[in-house]
């Protein structure tokens, strides 16, 4: 088993393409509805559409 930080590395060096379809995945994974995360969406693809034209 690894631990949440050896995740976490391992999470940072996905592509953009992988890192989205995990977050998509993350509400099955931990046992959650899609529902009860819906709330973040807006921001974290936000996020992630600044990360992929280099903004910080």
């Amino acid at each position: 088993m690894k631990t949440l930080q050896e995740i976490e590395k391992a999470i940072e060096t996905l592509p953009l393409p992988d890192r989205l379809r995990l977050y998509k995945d993350i509400p099955q994974l931990i046992g959650r509805d899609v529902e009860d995360l819906d709330w973040q969406r807006p921001a974290l693809e936000s996020f992630f559409q600044d990360d992929e034209t280099g903004h910080e």
